[in-house]
């Protein structure tokens, strides 16, 4: 909950479901898409619990999203909190690499909010290189945007590039950016809520 003003909120989200298995002999473990995306999560409410903030901070983990986006779609249709009161939601997926810098869904849509993500990587030197990218149906954070919301998708590039594959393995998966892509989340939570 927020110190200063509980009634605006900071929203993390990822999405805990993958492929699974096909048949009795293929499994698709998800490393990468999403198990990364969860364990950033996590680690930042494990911060943020022992950290708090003036804006109060959300984390929401869904399912179906690779069946269509269905967890995040049922969130927005039958809010538990007035999607009003979402300041900023940054949907975490696919960030388990990094060597090649990351990508920012939404960036030309919230061109101020880029700017300030950008500022702050630059000021703590922390992702090589952060590529702009418009409007995309292509996670979580889609719906949220359509009802208004303000929204980023990071996701990271470089390293293995297993995807919907049997070789997205955690053993496989170098977590390059993970430290980096945490403090600049807070890092730009922080500025957000200033």
């Amino acid at each position: 909950k927020g110190t200063k003003q509980p009634d605006s909120i900071l929203l993390i989200t990822a999405h805990y479901d993958h492929l699974g298995g096909m048949g009795a002999d293929t499994y698709f473990p998800g490393a990468n898409d999403n198990a990364a995306g969860v364990a950033t999560l996590l680690s930042l409410a494990k911060y943020y619990k022992t950290h708090p903030q003036p804006y109060s901070i959300g984390f929401i983990c869904f399912a179906g999203e690779e069946a269509g986006l269905l967890g995040s779609r049922y969130f927005v249709e039958n809010p538990l909190i007035p999607l009003s009161k979402i300041k900023f939601l940054i949907n975490l997926d696919l960030v388990g690499t990094g060597e090649s810098g990351m990508t920012v869904v939404n960036a030309s849509v919230y061109p101020k909010e880029f700017s300030l993500l950008n500022k702050v990587n630059q000021e703590q030197k922390l992702i090589s290189k952060i590529n702009s990218r418009g409007k995309a149906a292509n996670s979580d954070h889609y719906f949220f945007t359509e009802k208004g919301v303000p929204a980023f998708f990071i996701y990271t590039q470089g390293g293995p590039a297993a995807y919907h594959d049997i070789f997205d393995k955690a053993k496989t998966l170098p977590l390059t950016e993970y430290r980096d892509l945490f403090k600049l989340i807070v890092g730009f939570n922080q500025r957000i809520m200033e």
